[in-house]
């Protein structure tokens, strides 16, 4: 793993200097699917669990102390929602650009392109991409999430600001991967079909995607997108919320 991420970071480097040259913009290593040790682990979120998230993330996204927007945790908050909505890995998220985003076909392509050169696309739902509407644009920067200000050689972290927001939800045992596995889990759950989550996630090989198969067995499949279902539950815990307030 070590010496991927060495290797991803050179490829990074060099796209950047040489992009004019070889017209390659992106990094290829992006493209390749990494294998970790504890990747086959079962954890997602559960219904309660979404609610949780959403409420906490939606919580801290306004400062106590003062008025106004807490900036970290906005970024943050809509990043955790891209990475809950769709399936994408934290590094495709980074990568992402405005241009990316096809509004009018409600789709995101993804910056890494799967092999034969073809485009990979994840599902953006009406809500989601209302999130990326209200998120500021910077000047200059296509990038939707650029490095923050003073960040080494372009790495980019939510480590600590994530594990204050599960922490806030009282979520145990849970990395932010797991929110891949989380969109995954909920697509099959939801009847979804098990070699278009495949296409969506970007795996290479039908049997990386065939571990969350035991899922779509023991549980219901209901009727529209996961994405849908996935904000349903976000903001189940609000309207009972107002309603309690009535």
């Amino acid at each position: 793993m070590r010496h991927f991420n060495v290797m991803h970071h050179m490829m990074a480097k060099a796209a950047t200097i040489w992009s004019k040259e070889t017209g390659i913009d992106r990094n290829p290593a992006d493209a390749v699917e990494v294998k970790r040790p504890d990747d086959q682990r079962d954890r997602h979120l559960d219904a309660e669990e979404i609610e949780s998230v959403k409420a906490a993330l939606d919580e801290k996204m306004y400062r106590k102390a003062a008025k106004g927007i807490n900036q970290t945790f906005f970024r943050l908050r809509l990043i955790v929602l891209i990475a809950l909505t769709t399936g994408m890995r934290i590094a495709e998220i980074f990568g992402l650009k405005w241009s990316d985003l096809l509004y009018g076909e409600e789709l995101i392509a993804v910056g890494a392109k799967l092999k034969g050169g073809k485009m990979r696309y994840v599902p953006m739902p009406p809500e989601l991409a209302a999130e990326f509407k209200r998120y500021p644009v910077i000047f200059g920067e296509d990038r939707i999430f650029p490095p923050e200000p003073g960040a080494k050689r372009e790495r980019q972290r939510v480590d600590k600001s994530f594990e204050t927001i599960l922490d806030l939800a009282g979520i145990k045992n849970f990395r932010f991967h797991d929110l891949r596995h989380t969109f995954a889990s909920w697509y099959l759950m939801n009847g979804g079909d098990l070699y278009e989550l495949a296409k969506i996630l970007g795996h290479s090989n039908i049997k990386m995607t065939e571990r969350y198969a035991k899922l779509a067995k023991s549980h219901i499949a209901r009727t529209g997108s996961t994405a849908r279902e996935m904000w349903r539950l976000m903001e189940g815990k609000k309207r009972e919320q107002l309603q309690g307030a009535v």
